[in-house]
C-alpha cells in the first residue's frame, strides 16, 4: 500500500517536470534543459549516500523512518513547485524530490529482506512490490496527464501532496525491529561480500543502455529521423517488457543461481540489439526497447535478492553504492546521448557492443555457467540445492552476532560455516583453519570467547565462504 501510494504521487511529478523540462520547447533548448536535469539526478545520491549509509546500517529502525521523512519532504516539495514550475526555483525543487526519492529507494530495497521471511522469495517479493508501483505510477501519469493538457499545469504537483501524506501515515505501520548494539557491542564494519560488488558492476552496463535508449529516439524524433509514434510505442514496449521481467524474475531464480541470471540479462539483449541492428526499421527499435526494458526489470529485481545475502550492518552501504554506480550508469550513457545525438543505427550499435562486453566480462571473471544454466532452464530443474546457501548464511548470521555483542554465539556460528563450506565442496583448508576450529571446539566446550577470537574466526569463515563460492558451479551437484 505504501510504495502503491508513493509512486502514485510520484507519477504526478514525474508528468508535470516532463511538461516543463522538455516538451514545447525547441531542440537545443531541450537539450541544455536535459542535461542538466540529468546533473540533479545523480546528484542526491553522491550527496547522500556516504551520510545514509551508516544510519541504515546500524539500525532497522532507520530504514521506516527513512521512508517516512522522504515521503513528507516530497509532500512539501510538491507544494512549493504550485507556482514554480516556470521560475528558477524549479531546479532546486527537483533536486529535493529526486534527493527524497532516491532516498526512499534506498530505505525501501534494505527492509525488504526483513519482512519477507525466505531468502528465496526476495526475488518474487521485489517483482510484487514492482509490479504493483508500475500500475500506480502509470494511473498517476495518465491522470496527471489529463489535468496537465485539459486544466492547469500547476494543479498536477499539487495533487501530490496530500497522496504523500498518506503514504507516510501507512508507512508507520511497517513493521520493524531494532538492530541496536546490545550493552557491551561493538559496531564492527562488515565487508559487502564479493558476489554482490561484482554483479552491481556487471549490472551498470544494462544501466548504461537503458539510459541511452531513450534519448536516442527522443533526439531523433526532434531532428526528424524518427517518426513520434516509436517513441510512443518503444516507451510502451519498455514498460511491458519491464512489467514481464517482475512476472519471470521468480521463476529464473528458482532454476539459475543469480549470477547465470545476470550474464543472461546482458548477453540476450545484447544479441538482440545487435541483431536489430542489422535489420534496421522501426520494428527493431521497438524490440530493442523491450528486451531492455525486460533484462533492467530481471536486473533490478536479481539485485534486490543478492542484497539479501548483505548482513543488515552492511545492507545500507551495498545498496547506496550501487545505486550510485547504477544512477551513474544510467545518466553516463544518456549524456552520450543527448551530447553527440547520433543516429538511431550508430547509437544502438553501441549499445549493443556495451551489453555483449559487460555479458562476456562477467560471465568469464565469475566463472559462470552459461550451458549448464541453459539445460536447468529448458528442463525445469534446479542447478543448485538450498544448502548450497548455507554457509553463506551462517556467516552472516555469525556478523549479526559479532555486530550485536554476542561472541560465543558468533564463534559458534562461524565455527558451522567453516565446517559447512569444507564439508560441501571439499575445499583444502589452510593450516591456521585447524587451530581456529580447535579453539570453536573448546568454546562450544564451555571456554570463554574472546574479542580476538571472534576476529579470527570470522576472518576464516569469510575466507571459506569465498572459496567455496568460488568453487566450479557444479561441485555441489556432483556431490549429491
Amino acid at each position: 500500500m505504501t510504495h502503491a501510494l508513493d509512486d502514485l504521487a510520484d507519477g504526478f511529478l514525474n508528468i508535470s517536470l516532463l511538461g516543463s523540462l522538455f516538451l514545447s520547447v525547441s531542440l537545443e533548448a531541450s537539450r541544455d534543459r536535459i542535461l542538466l536535469y540529468l546533473v540533479l539526478t545523480v546528484a542526491p545520491l553522491a550527496v547522500i549516500a556516504p551520510l545514509l549509509s551508516p544510519l541504515l546500517e546500524r539500525t532497522r529502525a532507520g530504514f521506516r523512518a527513512t521512508m517516512i521523512s522522504t515521503q513528507l519532504l516530497r509532500a512539501v516539495a510538491a507544494l512549493a513547485l504550485v507556482g514554480s514550475l516556470k521560475s528558477p526555483a524549479l531546479y532546486p525543487l527537483v533536486f529535493v524530490v529526486l534527493l527524497s526519492r532516491k532516498v526512499y529507494a534506498l530505505a525501501r530495497t534494505a527492509i525488504l529482506p526483513n519482512l519477507v521471511p525466505a531468502p528465496d522469495r526476495l526475488a518474487d517479493a521485489s517483482g510484487h512490490l514492482s509490479r504493483i508501483g508500475t500500475v500506480a505510477g502509470g494511473i498517476g501519469t495518465l491522470i496527471g496527464g489529463a489535468v496537465l493538457g485539459l486544466v492547469n499545469a500547476e494543479l498536477v504537483p499539487l495533487m501530490a501532496v496530500p497522496v504523500f501524506i498518506v503514504a507516510a501515515l501507512t508507512a508507520y505501520r511497517i513493521p520493524t525491529t531494532s538492530l541496536s548494539a546490545q550493552p557491551g557491542a561493538r559496531y564492527i564494519r562488515v565487508a559487502v561480500p564479493t558476489e554482490v560488488r561484482r554483479a552491481g558492476l556487471a549490472v551498470c552496463g544494462i544501466r548504461a543502455s537503458s539510459g541511452a535508449l531513450a534519448y536516442l529516439l527522443a533526439f531523433a524524433i526532434k531532428r526528424g529521423g524518427v517518426d513520434a509514434w516509436v517513441f510512443v510505442v518503444a516507451l510502451v514496449a519498455t514498460g511491458i517488457g519491464s512489467f514481464i521481467g517482475t512476472l519471470i524474475t521468480g521463476a529464473l531464480h528458482r532454476r539459475l543461481v543469480p549470477h547465470q541470471v545476470i550474464a543472461l540479462v546482458l548477453l540476450v539483449p545484447g544479441v538482440v540489439t545487435a541483431l536489430s541492428v542489422l535489420a534496421a526499421g522501426n520494428f527493431g527499435i521497438v524490440v530493442v526497447a523491450f528486451t531492455i526494458g525486460l533484462g533492467s526489470s530481471v536486473a533490478t529485481r536479481t539485485m534486490d535478492a543478492l542484497y539479501g545475502k548483505v548482513p543488515d550492518v552492511a545492507r545500507g552501504r551495498a545498496i547506496s553504492a550501487n545505486e550510485l554506480r547504477f544512477q551513474l550508469s544510467n545518466v553516463t550513457g544518456a549524456v552520450l546521448a543527448v551530447m553527440l545525438t547520433p543516429s538511431p543505427r550508430v547509437g544502438i550499435l553501441v549499445v549493443a557492443i556495451v551489453l555483449l562486453v559487460s555479458g562476456i566480462s562477467f560471465a568469464s571473471q565469475g566463472s559462470v555457467s552459461l550451458r549448464r544454466g541453459a539445460s536447468a532452464l529448458l528442463l525445469g530443474s534446479s542447478t543448485y540445492s538450498p544448502t548450497s546457501q548455507l554457509p553463506r548464511a551462517l556467516f552472516d548470521e555469525a556478523r549479526v552476532q559479532a555486530q550485536q555483542g554476542a561472541r560465543r554465539l558468533s564463534i559458534v556460528t562461524s565455527h558451522a560455516a567453516i565446517r559447512s563450506a569444507i564439508a560441501q565442496r571439499t575445499i583444502q583448508p589452510p593450516d591456521a583453519w585447524a587451530d581456529l576450529l580447535v579453539k570453536g571446539d573448546e568454546v562450544l566446550s564451555g571456554t570463554p570467547a574472546t574479542t580476538a577470537l571472534v576476529d579470527q574466526m570470522l576472518a576464516a569463515a569469510q575466507q571459506a565462504v569465498e572459496r567455496f563460492e568460488a568453487a566450479p558451479s557444479g561441485a555441489i551437484a556432483r556431490r549429491e
